[in-house]
Parts: C-alpha cells; structure tokens; sequence
C-alpha cells in the first residue's frame, strides 16, 4: 500500500509536468474520467494499469519509484525558513511565485528582476531547502503538493498584517469575484466536517491553478480564501443573554 501511494502521487506530479489531464489517462485505461479519479485516490492501481500509464508517461516503473522517493514530502517549512523568506521583500516574492510554478523567464519577463538577481535568490532558496536548483536553471520544488505555512508563522502573520487587509478591501461586486459569509450554530462533529471539506476545497482550488496550460500572458493574478473558527460577532455580545451562576 505504502508503494502503490508513492507511484499514485508520482503519476499525478508526472501527469502535470507533461501538460496530461485525467482525460488522457482515461483513454489509454479505457476507462472513465470518473472511474480514473477514483482509482488514483483509492491507490488502487493493477500492475497492467501502472504498465500502461508508464507507457502514457513514456517512463519505467523503477524510474518512477526512483523519483518517488527521492522527493521529499514536506508539508511546511520550519520557522526559521519562513522568517529568513518573508524578511526580504524580493526573496518573498520569488518563492511564492516559484511556489505557483512560475519558471524563471516568466519571472524576468513580469517583473523588475534580471535574470541574474533571480538566479541570486534561487539560490537562496536551495541553501533554504525549499527548492532545488537543477542544470538549465530548472527548479525542483522540495515541499509537498499540500504546503501550507505555518499556522501562526512569520509568512502567516505578514499575510494577515499585508496581504488580508488589502484583499478584503474589496466589495467583491466585479463579474470575476464571488464572496461568500455564512455562520451558524454547530457541533463539535459538523466543525471537524467543516474543516474536512475546506482542505478539500482548498486542494480542489489549488489543482485548478496547477493545471492552467494557458499562456502566462493571458493570466491575470487572483486569490482566493477559505477560513474557519469559532467565532461570535463583538457587536452581539451585548445582546447575549448571561448564564446564571
């Protein structure tokens, strides 16, 4: 089971890097697109199935084991890397970008930066452990598909104090932007189900950003937010009612 998760999650990182969809893969199983998203997230792969998508991938099966666990899995970084990252402006930006899949000359063709000043902060991040700088200036990423910073961290806490402040200055009121604010009573059970079907949605979100082939050109930035905890509105509180003692 531990082999078929690594081979599961090469094949997605190996489908991506080679512009494949699900569809593909569909095609060449002679199965549905449906009954492909099932079998990659059960892990429930035949060894015909795993010959035939090595075929799709135009690899080996030893390869792809090779590559699995050479990879490493973290999902955050520590917090001696994130305030090294987030206290340098130019280092911040890179990294989020590089975390986004932006390749070096989509950087140098957006921003103010030389190719020389990017390649200077690369390598920052590879002694940091967040990437490695491969011939041809390739980047290989070294946390997971599932990064997230740290809750609370030095990237966290500039995102709240910078980034949110400005974001939700918004009306959200564009034929591109959506806002959604629903709260409500809940137990202990639905909150543990609240948050499971925001990591979902959140990875859902992300994979769509990771499978955009559209030319970079025609891309314009955007965020999204998913948030939860409990929480009751500071201006009710002088309406609650006081338990008896």
């Amino acid at each position: 089971m531990a082999q078929q998760s690594l081979i599961v999650a090469e094949f997605k990182r190996a489908l991506r890097e080679r512009g494949l969809t699900y569809a593909a893969v569909a095609t060449k199983l002679d199965l549905s697109i449906a009954s492909v998203k099932r079998l990659f997230s059960g892990g429930d792969l035949s060894l015909k199935r795993v010959d035939l998508i090595c075929e799709l991938l135009e690899t080996g099966l030893a390869e792809v084991l090779a590559r699995a666990r050479d990879r490493p899995a973290g999902d955050q970084l520590t917090q001696a890397q994130e305030q090294e990252i987030v206290s340098d402006p130019r280092l911040f930006l890179i990294a989020w970008l590089i975390l986004n899949r932006a390749p070096l000359e989509d950087i140098v063709r957006l921003y103010t930066f030389t190719e020389r000043e990017v390649l200077r902060h690369f390598y920052k991040l590879d002694q940091l452990k967040v990437i490695e700088l491969q011939p041809g200036n390739r980047v290989r990423l070294l946390v997971s598909r599932h990064f997230s910073w740290r809750a609370d961290g030095p990237v966290q806490r500039y995102i709240h104090q910078k980034l949110l402040r400005e974001f939700t200055a918004s009306h959200f009121a564009g034929p591109q932007e959506e806002f959604f604010f629903h709260g409500g009573a809940v137990s202990e059970a639905a909150m543990g189900e609240l948050k499971r079907v925001l990591r979902n949605t959140s990875r859902q979100c992300v994979e769509i950003i990771e499978h955009d082939r559209s030319p970079r050109e025609t891309r314009h930035g955007a965020a999204f937010v998913l948030a939860l905890r409990p929480w009751k509105y500071s201006g009710f509180k002088q309406f609650e009612r006081q338990a008896e003692p």
